[in-house]
């Protein structure tokens, strides 16, 4: 099991990143929201690749619709490059009317974001891994072999991940092209469910589903007891809901929350890795919970599991 570290805004992060980079996490991400209070995610993490030796970096997750992929190939190819290897491109459909409309962004219907999706992930790898480029989609066209420049570091290019919260379209989807999936807020039953899809869609088309990793976001709320945990969860699915998203994907409680004291997320973490999970990672901003749950949940699930 990995821990990595969901960020929805530098908060008092920022003066903090060499002492997070030796904290237990693998992972640090940022969101990718055009509505949001935050910084642009992948100038941000360029900067924190900076101050950083040892985690990954990338976003839970970019939308593609808000990018033109020729652009997002080299903003991610340039953090691959300044970390030395360390980008991660987690991208979705979006799904926040927010971020559409006021921005000039088209929101299609969710298939047809599928579809847009698909597109763009066969541009991206194609940059990264092609020395041209042609191609003629419905969203997408390049003609007369298009260059790309900088190449990223990782061969043959930096891993993908497709965020997603139910079974499906777009789960089929990331069978085929993606190196892993996230979901965010399940708790580990909702994630077993998704996971007995990975498998049999990857074994449908002779993919060995070990090679496609489940990863999960969970709210971290030290401290919180069961009831208190529900109250976070249900007051986002609302909040969510009200963006925009689908209720299906947003059946939020206690189980995707890490609440309680050590023992209690020890649980939790135990829970997510029985299901198969190889990444968990919490959404926080504030640093002296961050470290305290490395201290206490981290280190202590690692030496248990040697």
């Amino acid at each position: 099991m990995k821990f990595g570290l969901v960020a929805t805004a530098g908060g008092d992060l920022d003066g903090n990143f060499s002492e997070l980079d030796a904290l237990g996490f693998d992972s640090f991400y940022v969101v990718d929201h055009p509505s949001f209070d935050s910084p642009d995610p992948w100038t941000y993490l360029s900067w924190v690749a900076s101050q950083t030796t040892k985690l990954r970096l990338g976003t839970h997750v970019t939308g593609m619709p808000f990018h033109h992929p020729l652009q997002l190939a080299k903003q991610v190819a340039t953090v691959d490059k300044l970390s030395g290897g360390r980008a991660v491109l987690g991208i979705g459909t979006a799904y926040e009317h927010a971020d559409f409309k006021p921005y000039g962004f088209q929101m299609h219907d969710f298939l047809s974001r599928i579809q847009q999706l698909e597109e763009g992930i066969q541009i991206l790898k194609s940059f990264w891994t092609e020395e041209k480029t042609e191609f003629f989609g419905s969203f997408y066209r390049l003609e007369g072999g298009a260059t790309f420049s900088p190449k990223p570091v990782q061969q043959p290019h930096p891993p993908i991940v497709v965020g997603l919260n139910r079974k499906g379209a777009l789960l089929r989807l990331a069978a085929r092209m993606a190196n892993a999936i996230n979901t965010w807020q399940l708790g580990p039953s909702q994630v077993a469910e998704i996971s007995e899809q990975v498998r049999m869609e990857c074994l449908g088309i002779d993919r060995d589903p070990a090679s496609l990793a489940v990863t999960s976001d969970v709210i971290l709320a030290r401290g919180q007891t069961r009831e208190e945990a529900n109250e976070i969860a249900g007051g986002i699915a609302q909040m969510a809901r009200g963006w925009g998203r689908s209720a299906k994907v947003t059946q939020w409680n206690h189980s995707g929350v890490f609440f309680g004291d050590a023992d209690n997320m020890l649980e939790q973490v135990a829970a997510f890795a029985e299901v198969g999970v190889a990444e968990v990672a919490i959404s926080s901003s504030g640093f002296k919970d961050i470290t305290w749950f490395s201290e206490n949940v981290i280190d202590r699930f690692q030496q248990l599991s040697i």
